[in-house]
């Protein structure tokens, strides 16, 4: 079976959202499907329809193991690239002209599909439509977003048709229509244009990960809007990262994340700039302390609230979480909740040493030695690791790769790179891993947002948060207001005289 080499991050990921997972079950489930990517001429010589075919590729090439590729109407150059890059981001797929066991169709184009379980995708500008009665078609535009949403919607529906019996609530979208121009479903989803000779200025993306690959590839696809990207992130791809970020192939491995966006970038209307550093790192440059509008990808919240204590004029922030993934929309001085107001903690957080602390299973005597390691980047030495491999009952040849490295490091290749799960033969869900379908929906709905808010084609702003569910099927409402403070107490930064002082002084030009 062609896993991928990066397969026990996606069976961690599958863990979190299926019902009594197991590994062994869900390996063999995997091994009884082939999943088709089938498409027409029409989708093949519309640039919609070649990137919905583009990010449904990269999305299914990290999860499944059989892949057909299927050309409707002759084109089998296209059908060729597709499967180049199938492989470039799994080596190991096995691609097979024929059906293997049950097969599940993704169609994109007008062309019916002739057999197997089918889902349907198409776009128009900033609509994407997913159904399973008939073709939907592309339009002609150079708009992204719509063919975006509908490749990770209908990748949703493949995996739910997959899995079914390891799902709540495992029902198609029969018939769904969405729009990333307003965030409304079904006959309220709004439409449009890109107006002629649009720039949407200078935006910072910060966080360049799953979400903020998703980002980027939305991004790099708009040919006819102008504008400049800065791209905030320290870290290096690792093999890990492939499970979800739809940028890097099996090449990337190690390459420095904001390069891999920049490359990706090219040859399309909006220009960026890699800067590995921190967020806290950008803003410390004077000339970076007046950002007008900042897309936030970030992982935890105290990385957000950094952000938003740090002022921008506006940001749009996205997460994905075990239950849903979205976006919110944020100015500071208003009605509608900061960034921060987002992630107020509701009772006492823990230390990130009591954090590491019990990850690695040492007893509590041990947390100044683990805050000391932390505070001054102490590489993590062999007879470290031989502890930590005591503590957690696994061998310790897991662990001796990472040695030398700071323990954030450590930590980061051991726990969040799944080495631990693997060793323990788990695949269990103790680090949150979202699907890649997920972070990638997210991420599209991110930057159509921030070329949507800066246009002229809404005819009213859209606020607060938008949700969805990929685990279920979309309700017709998914946009909800998001209003200041906690439990009818001020005790956000956005609610702080001194801290509005600053903002309305830095923007009062």
């Amino acid at each position: 079976m062609g896993l991928a080499p990066f397969f026990d991050r996606a069976r961690q990921s599958a863990a979190q959202v299926l019902r009594d997972f197991d590994p062994g079950a869900f390996e063999k489930r995997l091994d009884e499907v082939t999943v088709t990517i089938a498409f027409d001429t029409h989708a093949a010589t519309c640039l919609e329809g070649v990137a919905a075919l583009d990010l449904s590729t990269r999305l299914i090439a990290r999860l499944y193991p059989r892949v057909r590729v299927l050309s409707l109407g002759g084109d089998h150059a296209h059908a060729d690239e597709l499967i180049v890059l199938l492989r470039a981001i799994n080596p190991n797929v096995e691609i097979v002209d024929l059906p293997v066991g049950e097969d599940i169709v993704v169609v994109a184009g007008v062309t019916e599909a002739p057999a197997g379980r089918v889902i349907y995708m198409g776009s128009d500008r900033w609509i994407a439509r997913v159904g399973t009665a008939r073709p939907l078609g592309f339009g002609t535009s150079t708009n992204p977003f719509g063919a975006g949403a509908a490749a990770c919607i209908a990748v949703a529906n493949v995996f739910r048709a997959v899995f079914t019996g390891w799902l709540t609530r495992p029902d198609l979208d029969e018939d769904l229509t969405i729009s990333l121009l307003n965030f409304a479903t079904g006959e309220d989803a709004a439409n449009g244009d890109l107006p002629t000779g649009m720039d949407i200025g200078l935006a910072q993306l910060v966080g360049v990960g799953a979400i903020g690959n998703a980002f980027v590839w939305a991004m790099s696809k708009l040919q006819c809007v102008a504008g400049h990207l800065h791209l905030i992130d320290h870290e290096q791809v690792e093999l890990t990262n492939l499970q979800r970020y739809v940028l890097p192939t099996m090449a990337d491995e190690g390459a420095v994340k904001v390069d891999v966006a920049v490359a990706a970038m090219q040859g399309g209307g909006i220009s960026a700039t890699a800067f590995r550093s921190t967020w806290a790192e950008y803003v410390q440059d004077p000339a970076h302390r007046a950002c007008e509008l900042v897309a936030v990808a970030l992982d935890t919240a105290r990385d957000r609230v950094q952000v938003q204590s740090s002022l921008p004029r506006r940001i749009v922030n996205s997460w994905t979480q075990a239950g849903d993934l979205g976006i919110s929309r944020h100015e500071f001085d208003g009605e509608d909740a900061c960034l921060a107001c987002l992630y107020l903690p509701d009772s006492a957080r823990r230390n990130e040493d009591e954090i590491v602390l019990e990850e690695l299973g040492f007893p509590p005597e041990q947390k100044m030695e683990i805050r000391s390691m932390l505070h001054f980047g102490t590489p993590v030495s062999e007879h470290f690791a031989r502890l930590v491999a005591s503590q957690l009952g696994i061998a310790v040849d897991v662990l001796l790769p990472f040695v030398g490295l700071p323990l954030r490091a450590f930590r980061q290749k051991a726990i969040c790179g799944n080495a631990i799960m693997r060793a323990k033969d788990g695949g269990g869900a103790d680090v949150e891993v979202p699907m890649a379908f997920q972070s990638a929906l997210a991420g599209v709905m991110l930057a159509a947002e921030v070329v949507a808010s800066g246009s002229v084609l809404r005819s009213a702003p859209v606020r607060g948060r938008t949700t969805i569910d990929l685990m279920r099927r979309l309700p017709g409402h998914i946009s909800y207001p998001a209003r200041k403070g906690t439990n009818g107490t001020a005790r956000c930064i956005c609610q702080d005289a001194d801290y509005l002082d600053v903002y309305r002084d830095k923007y009062s030009a």
